[in-house]
Order: C-alpha cells, then structure tokens, then sequence
C-alpha cells in the first residue's frame, strides 16, 4: 500500500520528518526513515517515490525543484546525503549511497541497479560559475548515467555528462570527467584506467549455486530456519514462510507461471529476479545476502 504526502507524515512524524511545498510523497512497504530527513517540493507535479525497504538516513535532504525523485527496492541514502533535482533522479534496486554524498539530478541522473557510492562523493549533472553576460561559456546542464553495478569507491567525483558504464569501479578520489568502459578499474584526477586491474572473474552457473548453498546453510544455521536442497532448487522455510532459489532463468519462468500466488517467495540465480511477498522470512534472508554475497531484483508478477 503506497502512502499519500499527508499519511507518510504522520507515518513518519516520530522521526522528525520536515516534508514542504505542493508535491507528493509516496512511500512502499518497510522502509527506514532517519530522524531530520528534509524534502522541499517547488512545484506541484512533483514526486518523491520511494519502493519497498528503502533506507534514508539521519539529516538527508532532497531538493526537488521539478521533475521527481524515484527510488528503487533495497536501496539506501545514508547521514547527510543531499539530493538536487529538476530534470528527474531515477535510483534503481540495490543502491547504496555513503554518507555525505551528494547526487544532482539538475540536468537528469540515471543510476541502474546495484551501484555503490562510497562517502563523500558528489555524483554532478550540471556545472555554473562565471556570468553570461561577460561571455563565460563555463554553463551546462547533460545528464549522468551511472550503469549497473557501478562502485565508486569514496570521495569520487562524476563530471556532467559522463557514463560511467556496467561494473566499473573508481578508486577512491577518482575524478571522472568521460565516460568509461565496461568493467574497468579507474583512478586519479581527472580518472584513468588502471589497465593492470581487474575485480570481477567469471563464475559459472554451478559455482554460483555452491556459493549460494553455502550462504543459505549459513543463514538457517544462525537463524532457526530450515534449508531444503536438491538439484536444481534450494528452500529455506520456517514459521509458515517460505524463500525458494531455482538455478536457472527457465525454472524461474515455469514456476512463475504455474503459480499466480505461490505463497512465498521464489528467486532465479541466473537471472537475479525473485517474485515478492514482503514476508518476515524475505527481508530477513534477502537482506542477508544483498550487502555484498548476491543482490535479487524486483521481477514483475506474471
């Protein structure tokens, strides 16, 4: 159930929560609201959307000027993180955002599921000094795009205009003012690449389903749940819920399909989707495994 602007504040008014100015405010299930977050609405066509389990920190602001704010399942805005908008901010599943960060959505900011930001990071989609009327040409506004699974490490710096493209990672004072390429390692100011590094190696299906059954043996262990294996599939369950990991994309599509309403909650390793119930057992278990073991994103109902 989404809440109105009227009903997120009273949801949320223990947490001192300053909400102003004529747009909406809708809000998913389960989400962690710190104390002092500020909103100021300029106009009244704007939104701030925030799914299922979203966290926003102590002291975050969001300045929504026009065009709306959205942010996806799992991700999380820390202390004092600051949000400019007037061309839209679009945050996807899954992100992470360090504290005092800031993310400028003035000429649009797309960020796709996964990324992390570390602490102190500016992410800009506009730049403005000097006067037009004394001819400085120093004034733009391009929109940001930052792909999937993206890590700036902290106290990064992304220049408007730029992709920062799917598993990049930027070291720590990286200043990125052009776009990257897939699954580099940059560094520096302005950032280069390291092109003797690399973080990510390929895994196959199977040895993603033996790390997977190993986390879930973990989390049953210490939570008082029970995990299920065989072949293709794996099931926690416990107190009339349960989670099920099926290995591949076309067992995730069959028991989707064979089940409208199954009852609890069923994840692909393959493809990384699960179907939601927002049960006990899901936030606990996908909370688990989402900081850093395997991200699972939102998959629309059949």
């Amino acid at each position: 159930m989404r809440s109105s602007h009227k009903a997120f504040r009273r949801e949320i008014s223990m947490n001192d929560v300053s909400i102003s100015g004529p747009g909406r405010v809708e809000i998913g299930q389960h989400c962690s609201i710190g104390r002092n977050v500020r909103v100021i609405f300029s106009g009244p066509d704007s939104v701030l959307a925030l799914g299922d389990c979203v966290t926003l920190g102590d002291n975050v602001k969001l300045i929504v000027a026009a065009g709306s704010v959205r942010i996806g399942d799992w991700s999380a805005l820390h202390e004092n993180t600051l949000v400019l908008c007037t061309g839209g901010v679009d945050i996807a599943q899954h992100c992470w955002f360090g504290q005092n960060t800031i993310l400028d959505g003035t000429g649009g900011l797309r960020i796709d599921d996964g990324v992390r930001v570390g602490m102190y990071s500016q992410i800009w989609s506009h730049v403005g000094a000097g006067e037009l009327i004394e001819g400085c040409t120093l004034l733009a506004e391009r929109p940001v795009h930052i792909e999937s699974d993206v890590w700036l490490v902290g106290s990064c710096i992304v220049s408007p205009g730029v992709v920062v493209r799917r598993r990049t990672v930027a070291l720590i004072g990286s200043n990125l003012t052009k776009d990257t390429a897939a699954s580099s390692v940059m560094a520096g100011a302005p950032a280069k690449p390291k092109e003797q590094m690399a973080f990510y190696t390929p895994l196959t299906l199977e040895a993603k389903f033996a790390m997977l059954t190993v986390w879930l043996a973990e989390f049953a262990a210490n939570s008082g749940y029970v995990l299920l294996s065989a072949t293709d599939e794996l099931t926690v369950h416990g107190e009339g819920e349960w989670v099920r990991f099926v290995r591949t994309a076309e067992q995730f599509a069959q028991a989707a399909a064979g089940a409208r309403s199954p009852g609890g909650t069923l994840c692909c390793v393959e493809n990384k989707l699960y179907l939601k119930c927002l049960g006990m057992l899901e936030r606990r278990l996908l909370k688990f495994l989402g900081g850093n073991k395997a991200r699972f994103y939102t998959a629309p109902r059949l």
